[in-house]
């Protein structure tokens, strides 16, 4: 049976409208676009060249030790 590793990828939107893909297991591994889906399909790039430059040096895959978000909310003043 064949093992995958699967990796979390978080999105923002900026004021601008750019995506920003984030993936927390792979610190630096960030990736953009003008679409969640161009944001996705960069970041699925962004991953297989970390993970590509880890097997180059010899370095261990990060684990996914994503734990989830906290919520930090502040009323707005009107």
């Amino acid at each position: 049976m064949r093992k995958y590793y699967e990796f979390i990828i978080d999105y923002f939107q900026d004021e601008d409208g750019v995506f920003t893909a984030v993936v927390p297991a792979l610190q630096g591994c960030v990736a953009s676009g003008n679409s969640m889906e161009q944001a996705y399909n960069n970041a699925v790039e962004a991953i297989e060249s970390c993970l590509e430059v880890r097997r180059k040096l010899d370095m261990p895959v990060a684990k996914n030790s994503y734990l989830g978000k906290n919520v930090y909310r502040v009323p707005i003043a009107v």
